[in-house]
């Protein structure tokens, strides 16, 4: 049962380091990404900004609107999926891991293998 509890905390712990280093790589880029769209957006929508039509004024205002709540819920979204995808990778790694580890055994000859 040691093996098995090894095994679980170690795939859970590599599980997680993998995901969270790819959740931060994905938040900066869609941040970045996100700044820029701002960026663009603000000349157009900002004081001096150029005598525009009404609807083209409302649609930047919308779309900025929707950059600045993008922006506020990213971490939070970006961070359940992360969770979720990290759970649901370490289940089946735990289940491929846990049939190496009995078959190992098996061929090792062990009588019992947990």
């Amino acid at each position: 049962m040691k093996i098995k509890t090894a095994w679980a905390i170690q795939s859970l712990f590599l599980c997680f380091l993998f995901n969270l280093a790819f959740a931060a790589v994905i938040f900066f880029m869609a941040d970045r990404i996100l700044e820029a769209f701002n960026e663009w957006v603000s000349p157009l929508t900002g004081p001096g900004a150029p005598a525009l039509p009404d609807d083209l004024h409302m649609a930047l205002g919308s779309f900025w609107n929707l950059i600045a709540q993008v922006r506020g819920y990213l971490m939070a979204v970006l961070a359940a999926l992360a969770s979720a995808f990290t759970l649901l990778l370490w289940f089946f790694l735990f289940l491929a891991g846990g049939r190496q580890i009995r078959r190992a055994g098996e061929r090792a000859g062990l009588s019992r293998v947990p």
